[in-house]
């Protein structure tokens, strides 16, 4: 039974959870199942790219971890693979997939001489949020060491939210990482990647995941077995 179907027969059980609902759940699937990780992924591979020192140790990592086999890699290797993951993460810094959060104030909230009331709805940007140089000093520099666990533990716990935070933080976060590693792992063995002359530049778009205004051009090219 696919889950579609498995919805549809809950709401016929629960009516509470109505054709909206089942809607609302289907979107959320689509955009944060795929169109989140297929984003994410293509802003670490041109961030790779422009960076070769970062990309040849991806490969090294990569190629310690999983060897000359041609099988996916294992959940424990894909956990190893320490450096990769701190590329994702300064990836989804910069470049966050979900470009805002929205939320509700459950109680007043001062900032300053402000004050948000309790039933507020209010915006979060984590593009902005992790642009705050106290936070990340040279914000627009890609350096995956700011995700050192010792680098980590400096920061404030909600300095980093690509995937939100706190109770009400991406329930597949895990899952997300999992799957951008096998994907960037198995590609950086098995291509080498360049930049496209003339499409250096990263322009961004806001839709409701973040986009590259005229997308991102990469040259892929096999490498020597």
């Amino acid at each position: 039974m696919c889950l579609l179907d498995r919805m549809l027969d809950i709401s016929e059980e629960h009516q509470e959870f109505d054709e909206d609902a089942i809607v609302h759940e289907v979107c959320t699937f689509m955009l944060a199942g795929q169109e989140s990780v297929a984003t994410a992924l293509a802003f670490l591979l041109i961030l790779l790219a422009k960076h070769p020192d970062v990309l040849t140790k991806v490969r090294q990592e990569a190629e310690e971890i999983l060897g000359d086999s041609k099988r996916a890699p294992t959940l424990v290797e894909l956990q190893d693979m320490k450096y990769l993951e701190q590329c994702i993460k300064e990836t989804l810094r910069l470049y966050p997939s979900i470009p805002v959060l929205g939320r509700k104030l459950s109680e007043d909230v001062v900032m300053g001489k402000h004050t948000l009331p309790a039933g507020c709805n209010v915006l979060i940007a984590p593009y902005a949020t992790h642009r705050i140089p106290d936070l990340y000093p040279d914000p627009e520099k890609f350096d995956p060491d700011r995700f050192l666990p010792e680098k980590i533990q400096e920061r404030h716990p909600y300095a980093y939210i690509a995937f939100s935070s706190g109770p009400r933080n991406c329930i597949g976060y895990k899952f997300a990482i999992l799957e951008l590693k096998t994907l960037a792992s198995a590609l950086v063995r098995k291509y080498d990647m360049t930049v496209v002359p003339g499409k250096e530049d990263i322009n961004i778009a806001y839709r409701i995941t973040l986009r590259a205004k005229g997308g991102l051009w990469l040259r892929f090219t096999p490498r020597a077995s």
